[in-house]
């Protein structure tokens, strides 16, 4: 099964979003941004697959308590993507951090050819490096961190930046993984 994990929560009292331009979102977007993104491949109608499973977990922004459930039902020959936002610097449109797995990462460069991305088997954000890769990491070898990048601040505390291309990037990611994930794990 390939499942795709955003945390649903947030760390924030209140909650803002501005559209400043065609291209940029401005707000409190940890992790609103990740969902959306996920949101958008679901409902462009490419994931309706029976071996995926989209789990929007909670706890995150506390002890990932969503993602130990989610857990709970997954087999070590499962595969988890964690879609959350970055602040690792890039100049591509999403980046893949976390990526240990050969395996995963010869997958990943197969099917997202032409897309805009970087890809790190650890983790370069400077803000956050715990996430809830850590959690599918104890029952599951094939999983990665796919992240939307924010600038402009802390993303745990303050309201930041984020390319609305980018958000359309990771959606397409998504649907392109889950367009290719039997064929490629399984055949």
């Amino acid at each position: 099964m390939l499942v795709i994990s955003a945390h649903a929560d947030t760390g924030f009292n209140n909650h803002t979003l501005n559209i400043l331009s065609d291209d940029i979102y401005f707000g409190h977007l940890d992790n609103f941004v990740g969902v959306y993104a996920v949101m958008k491949a679901y409902f462009s109608g490419r994931l309706n697959r029976s071996d995926i499973r989209i789990c929007l977990t909670y706890g995150e922004e506390e002890n990932f308590e969503g993602a130990y459930e989610a857990v709970e039902v997954l087999t070590d020959q499962d595969v988890v993507l964690v879609i959350d936002i970055t602040g690792t610097r890039t100049t591509k449109d999403f980046v893949i951090e976390k990526c240990k797995s050969k395996k995963m990462q010869e997958f990943l460069n197969k099917h997202l050819n032409g897309l805009s991305f970087d890809l790190y088997e650890g983790c370069p954000d400077p803000i956050a490096d715990e996430d809830e890769v850590d959690v599918y990491l104890e029952r599951c070898t094939e999983v990665c961190f796919i992240g939307i990048p924010c600038y402009g601040g802390d993303y745990n505390d303050e309201e930041v930046y984020c390319k609305i291309r980018s958000v359309d990037s990771v959606a397409e990611c998504i649907s392109r993984l889950v367009e290719g994930f039997t064929q490629y794990y399984y055949s």
